[in-house]
């Protein structure tokens, strides 16, 4: 009895995630573009067979990790920013300066303000926040620019996100989003232009062409859901 009642209190105590699990199968010739990868919020497992390769995806929220994180601005980088950039950075900042609070406020900027275009603009970071439109690679750079604003680590992801198709089909689309490695030790994707960070991804390694890139289909072999501590 006291041990199930130990089990109930850590499940309570414990931050508990909604782990999602896939596993895909695409063919390609290209196997030395895909990587095996994992951090905090996203591991992905490939099995090579002949000209199959099987992933096996696992993905959460990063919302769901510990954030509770102080950031300050960083005045000295600041300085170096567009008037207008900088003042879109400083009402990022809440008063309570958690990490969690200033990524949820990056979210609600992203969400109000710049819409997905496939246009021919300008991807820096100024430009897009002056037409409101990017595609993924300027979703990244306004994105770079905040977090290096607060001090934090960041860098650039390739890959593919996966659109859904017919049946079981998913279509990989070449994309881009930013991991963030936090002083603790904690790495995690986030993804400015579809938010919430899902299984429906396969990392590449950075310096592949995507114009190179032969186009596959994915197939869904079976997936599922968890909750875990």
């Amino acid at each position: 009895m006291k041990s199930i009642i130990l089990i109930c209190l850590l499940f309570f105590i414990s931050p508990v995630r909604e782990v999602e699990n896939v596993k895909f199968s695409f063919p390609s010739q290209q196997h030395d573009i895909f990587l095996n990868y994992s951090n905090d919020n996203f591991s992905q497992k490939l099995v090579y067979d002949n000209k199959i390769i099987t992933a096996e995806i696992k993905s959460s929220n990063f919302f769901q990790l510990n954030l509770d994180f102080r950031v300050l601005p960083q005045e000295k980088y600041m300085e170096t920013l567009d008037r207008e950039v900088k003042e879109v950075v400083l009402d990022l900042f809440n008063s309570d300066h958690s990490l969690k609070t200033y990524l949820t406020n990056i979210s609600h900027f992203l969400e109000g303000n710049i819409r997905y275009s496939e246009k021919k603009l300008p991807q820096d970071a100024t430009s897009v926040i002056f037409n409101k439109k990017a595609y993924c690679t300027g979703f990244s750079n306004v994105v770079k620019v905040f977090l290096d604003s607060a001090g934090i680590e960041n860098k650039f992801v390739k890959g593919f996100y996966l659109k859904k198709g017919d049946n079981n089909t998913l279509i990989p689309v070449p994309h881009r989003w930013v991991e963030l490695l936090l002083a603790n030790g904690v790495k995690f994707f986030y993804d400015p232009q579809y938010q919430k960070f899902s299984a429906n991804y396969i990392t590449t390694r950075n310096d592949v062409d995507f114009k190179q890139v032969k186009r596959f289909k994915v197939y869904v072999i079976k997936k599922s859901k968890k909750i875990m501590n």
